[in-house]
């Protein structure tokens, strides 16, 4: 079958074509769930299940912040402190990050690459404990967006100490990432520590 186009129905096509394209240009727009690709600065809490030793449950607080470098990377920063009722047991640490990733539309596959400096320091019969240690970790995972607002996420991590004598171990985290508003969002996360423990997050971020 063949349709014949006049001078009088081509602009209405080339019109229509238009609408179309601002339409799915719009709903696009819309759709920006997830925090990949964004920049912000938050606070979390979190709470910590400990499970393979008789330390107490740890409660902790933590800045973090994320900035685009390129079309397909973005750094991180993140810094938290952690108290355990257990021994006066603290722990510092600060994790810079780059994760490079790529837009599928329906979701964001990535890949992430950090190093941390921790801090821990404990009392044990009057007397004192400071421990220091680096350690580098590489993750796989992906964001998934189910609404024009939030996205679930996911990842695997591998984490090593520079120090030999320490074991690698791995961490699995699950949670949800939803802007409240264009400019404030929320995170809800479960992070388990290879049968070690489990910690519980929740965090606010502004968008700038």
């Amino acid at each position: 079958m063949y349709i014949t186009m006049t001078t009088t129905s081509t602009p209405r096509i080339l019109i229509a074509t238009i609408c179309l394209l601002a339409l799915a240009s719009a709903a696009r727009a819309q759709m920006d769930a997830g925090f990949i690709g964004k920049r912000y600065a938050g606070l979390g809490f979190f709470s910590e299940d400990v499970r393979s030793s008789d330390i107490d449950n740890g409660d902790g607080v933590e800045f973090f912040a994320n900035t685009p470098i390129i079309d397909w990377l973005d750094a991180g920063l993140r810094a938290s402190y952690e108290k355990f009722s257990s021994y006066s047991l603290s722990d510092r640490r600060i994790t810079g990050s780059v994760l490079a990733y790529t837009d599928l539309d329906w979701m964001k596959p990535f890949a992430e690459l950090s190093v941390t400096a921790t801090n821990q320091s404990s009392t044990v019969n009057s007397i004192n404990y400071k421990n220091r240690e680096t350690l580098w970790a590489v993750g796989l995972g992906a964001e998934i967006p189910f609404t024009r607002s939030s996205a679930l996420f996911g990842s695997v991590t591998r984490n090593e100490y520079f120090n030999s004598q320490y074991d690698t171990y791995w961490t699995y985290k699950v949670g949800m990432n939803t802007w409240i508003t264009p400019k404030l969002g929320a995170t809800f996360a479960v992070t388990i520590w290879e049968g070690e423990s489990t910690t519980y997050s929740v965090g606010v971020n502004v968008r700038f």
